[in-house]
């Protein structure tokens, strides 16, 4: 599986990158200053770790480029943020109205075991063989 980590916090996003890594998934990191669209476009992520609050380009922004994507119905989003329920519930309704494959959400701080949970849920932990 590709994932695309996409956080401003450099620290979380690499801790997410290399624990995946070490399952044998492809990933990359990138900070909200990158062009979402274009990275997308060129690694093809199976999987989309989303943070919501980035100074630059926020999530929500993303999930809107995500949203005019064609691939987007390939693509799973975890939504991720220090934000409380209010925050992350809009984010599901985002999804839900527009096609978005959101296997759910993490509020931040978490930790690995809770990523793993809900990729398990998701029956994503394994690389396809």
């Amino acid at each position: 599986m590709r994932v695309l980590i996409y956080d401003d916090d450099e620290d979380l996003a690499q801790e997410c990158a290399d624990a995946l890594t070490r399952r044998g998934h492809k990933t990359t990191t990138r900070n909200g200053q990158a062009n979402f669209s274009a990275l997308v476009a060129a690694f093809e992520p199976d999987l989309i770790l989303l943070d919501v609050h980035m100074p630059e380009f926020n999530g929500f922004e993303a999930l809107q480029a995500l949203a005019r994507n064609t691939r987007k119905s390939d693509i799973s989003v975890i939504m991720m943020s220090g934000a409380r329920d209010n925050l992350l519930g809009a984010t599901t309704a985002f999804c839900e109205a527009h096609d978005i494959g959101l296997l759910g959400t993490l509020p931040k701080p978490f930790g690995l075991k809770e990523l793993d949970e809900l990729l398990d849920r998701a029956g994503a932990v394994r690389p396809a063989s």
